[in-house]
């Protein structure tokens, strides 16, 4: 089951719960093994029903609710109640939802419709029925974009036709063989990435991937729709067949056609469709309209949408297609303002152009912040704009700057990984440095509350890398509300840049320095209150933080502590659980 979609585990788990469902009418009873292994697997092959599900139908509902309602448990208890129980937490969540004044979920739950209709169902309820609150909503955009867009990877055609090759081909109703068919897609879709000529991506021309899916077979669109649509029957039927033997019931025919079955539907104002070579060769029809996948909220009795970095918040309502009768109100932090100081850099910046044209421009960034670094007597995180221009700077000579205890986000490291390690760094050395980027898994949604981080450092601005989709976002938005440049450009960057400085004022008593390393920063002046420029920045840190002081960095040993590789004290457990 390793690498299974949430959809696959999905249709498994049904078939358990029926055969389940079925033994318990029945009268007979499914026991769990005696001992759950810690973090292992458990094998059910042999058994037709899941016996933790089973328990969750000889379940007490109205007591557990009366257990629940008395103490609230975090997600971490509930779950650890279940193990000892073993009851299926997750069917149990179901099950107690009716019961519940207030569900919490991941926006997926609510914006996926077959996953709302579920959830809807499960409650008993209608969409006029939910008040709905969106927490830290200024994410919401992006991800209701990427929920409606849908991509063609070159690699899933190839091993769509190694699936095909394995399982034996097939001719198409008046057509080519199914192995010819995917041959021409899988040519057209590389033909359209080689042309990119060095680019990144590139917006295709209108029916580029049509065009030549035509004139390759020779049929009309109507015929085409017909083939892909006999691929998708044959995918299903293969997806049913691994199913009843108790294998992932996946099928890569059955994805590429169901892309290339919707593909010309994907257009209109709505959509761009691109080619892109990283971080994955692929075409993708990319969704440049929330508002169409935000219709349900619209549909709600009342929604409340906040973050505190929401603002500008005309880009967030236009965005969702709330309205003008949506209400905006900017509530003033409460935080007392003195405990956060906020500076910025007048002699460097990472403007394209700059970094581009100047060759000292990266070792000059690599020393100033090394000399930031060094003025800094306390735990202190860095956010670059990203994984590439961290690396470049680090070999300029930050690296050799950096305490032996530091540590350095990677883009491979995982979600367990990043943990520990940050959770060495919160432990660590009260003078430790951590590396990361703007927007990453770090610089958003992590806390680092009282004196586990008392300065942020962000290195330039982290306006969005320029792309042929994010021009299309700026084209789009200038279309449809007048303001492209702000709303795809500079609206991230801005919240980008809050987040960031977020991470180090978590209550009224919490108290930072951030820095930014960037001419710039004047641009955000409006949304960073008593910004100004560097002067003494050793003699200021000494003012604010009292009597401290770093020790100087020593050149560490080979291998500095990177986040894939955490050299902070050893694993750490993370007490409550991973970041959101």
């Amino acid at each position: 089951m390793k690498g299974a979609t949430a959809e696959e585990h999905g249709k498994l788990c049904a078939d358990r719960k029926r055969a389940t469902q079925r033994m318990f009418d029945e009268g007979t009873l499914l026991e769990p093994p005696g001992e759950l292994p810690e973090g292992g697997p458990v094998d059910l092959t042999d058994l037709d029903g899941c016996p933790y599900y089973a328990r969750v139908l000889q379940s007490d509902l109205d007591g557990l609710v009366d257990r629940f309602s008395q103490k609230f448990a975090s997600p971490a208890e509930f779950e650890a109640y279940c193990q000892s129980e073993s009851l299926c937490a997750y069917e149990l969540s179901k099950k107690l939802a009716p019961k519940a004044r207030l569900i919490t979920a991941p926006y997926v739950f609510f914006f996926h419709p077959h996953i709302r209709a579920s959830l809807l169902a499960w409650l008993g309820v209608g969409l006029e029925s939910v008040d709905l609150v969106v927490d830290e909503a200024h994410n919401l955009p992006d991800h209701l974009r990427d929920l409606a867009t849908v991509a063609l990877p070159e690699e899933s055609i190839r091993r769509a036709r190694a699936e095909l090759a394995e399982r034996g081909d097939f001719a198409v109703p008046d057509g080519p063989s199914a192995s010819r068919l995917l041959e021409i897609a899988q040519s057209a879709v590389a033909e359209l990435i080689d042309a990119l000529d060095g680019a990144d991506d590139a917006v295709l021309p209108e029916g580029a991937l049509e065009d030549r899916l035509l004139t390759a077979v020779g049929g009309t669109s109507h015929r085409l729709d017909t083939w892909f649509g006999a691929l998708v029957s044959w995918g299903d039927n293969l997806r049913e067949e691994r199913r009843r033997h108790r294998r992932l019931p996946r099928s890569w025919v059955h994805a590429v056609a169901s892309a290339l079955l919707a593909w010309p539907q994907l257009a209109g104002p709505g959509y761009v469709k691109v080619a892109t070579r990283g971080p994955r060769r692929a075409l993708e029809a990319f969704a440049l309209d929330a508002a169409a996948s935000a219709s349900p909220i619209r549909g709600c009795h009342v929604s409340v949408h906040m973050s505190g970095t929401l603002a500008p918040l005309e880009e967030y309502r236009d965005a969702l297609g709330l309205g003008e009768r949506a209400t905006l109100l900017a509530v003033p932090s409460h935080f007392p303002p003195a405990n956060r100081r906020l500076m910025y850099d007048t002699t460097v910046s990472t403007r394209y152009e700059e970094l581009r044209s100047d060759p000292s421009a990266i070792p000059r960034l690599a020393d100033r912040l090394a000399e930031v670094l060094q003025a800094l007597p306390v735990r202190t995180a860095v956010f670059f704009p990203s994984f590439d221009l961290m690396d470049r700077i680090l070999s300029a000579g930050l690296q050799s700057a950096l305490p032996p205890s530091a540590v350095i986000e990677t883009r491979r490291a995982t979600m367990g990984d990043l943990w520990r390690s940050i959770e060495g760094f919160k432990r660590g050395a009260p003078e430790g440095v951590l590396l990361g980027v703007s927007g990453g898994r770090i610089a958003e949604g992590v806390d680092f509350p009282d004196e586990e981080l008392e300065a942020v450092v962000v290195v330039g601005l982290p306006f969005p890398r320029p792309t042929a989709k994010r021009e299309a976002l700026r084209t789009f938005l200038d279309a449809t509300t007048g303001h492209g440049w702000e709303y795809a450009v500079e609206a991230p960057a801005q919240r980008a840049v809050l987040q960031a400085l977020g991470r180090m004022i978590r209550s009224e008593n919490d108290r930072g320095i951030g820095i930014l390393l960037d001419h710039r920063a004047p641009l955000f002046a409006g949304v960073l209150p008593g910004l100004a420029p560097i002067g003494d920045l050793e003699a200021d840190a000494r003012a604010f933080y009292g009597p401290r002081g770093r020790s100087r960095a020593a050149r560490p040993a080979p291998g500095t502590s990177a986040v894939d590789e955490p050299r902070t004290g050893g694993p750490a457990s993370p007490r409550e659980g991973p970041p959101r």
